[in-house]
């Protein structure tokens, strides 16, 4: 039996001339170049192979008619027709050859045009495989690396609270005067001055809200900084056996 006669395909009217066809949204754009992207793969993958070839390199057994038993359903007589794409006169699947090995191997058909590109020596840029990202996804993407780099700072800012809270409770019980004329050792002060406003900072980044977290951010970063370079030069001058 000779191919099926070919269905001639004419490109869609434009809807430029309605208010609905000239309204494009970024996000319609990107979603078109998508589409155009992955057009481009598939007629690059249709050209150069048919349906029938992909089958049988697959494994399916096919006639000089182009008739083989079907995979996709309990088959004993040949009800699949196969030439440049496939139609099961049984359970109706149909498609070309992108569609006959997602079905077969139930992959999508980016992941179908993939490995038939593999299998068949067919070389096409991975760029083209690469999605054009849409606004939405870059602005999450972006989300997320202020996210990463808020949690990072968080962690850092805790270290260094801890660090210095741990000090002043200890200046609190080293400096403690133990007479009421012993004059306040300005650790002392600082401790007593310090410690529970800087424990409940310690508590907003460990169990504050996100909003609470990101005003203290705003608000203290600079302040832990010079914290962390007070605590610097504390250990240095205890490693130079000077007293902090």
């Amino acid at each position: 039996m000779g191919n099926p006669e070919k269905v001639k395909r004419t490109a869609p009217k434009s809807a430029g001339g309605t208010a609905e066809g000239r309204f494009r949204s970024k996000n319609d754009s990107h979603s078109i170049a998508n589409q155009r992207s992955s057009d481009n793969i598939f007629q690059t993958i249709k050209s150069k192979i048919t349906t029938r070839e992909a089958a049988e390199f697959y494994g399916l057994k096919v006639g000089r008619n182009g008739m083989a038993c079907c995979p996709f359903h309990p088959d004993r007589n040949p009800s699949l027709k196969v030439d440049e794409r496939f139609h099961c006169f049984g359970c109706g699947a149909d498609g070309d050859v992108i569609d006959y090995a997602a079905k077969l191997f139930h992959l999508t058909n980016i992941e179908a045009a993939r490995k038939l590109a593999g299998d068949f020596e067919i070389h096409i840029s991975e760029k083209t495989f690469r999605p054009i990202r849409s606004p939405a996804a870059k602005q999450r993407q972006t989300d997320c690396r202020v996210n990463e780099k808020f949690e990072r700072w968080r962690s850092w800012a805790i270290s260094v609270l801890t660090m210095y809270v741990n000090s002043m409770q200890g200046w609190k019980e080293r400096f403690a005067p133990k007479s009421e004329s012993e004059e306040w050792n300005p650790l002392f002060v600082e401790s007593l001055s310090n410690l529970d406003a800087y424990n409940y900072f310690l508590d907003v980044l460990y169990y504050g809200s996100d909003a609470e977290q990101r005003g203290f951010f705003l608000e203290m970063k600079e302040v832990i900084r010079n914290l962390e370079r007070r605590e610097q030069k504390w250990n240095r001058e205890s490693a130079d056996g000077r007293p902090a």
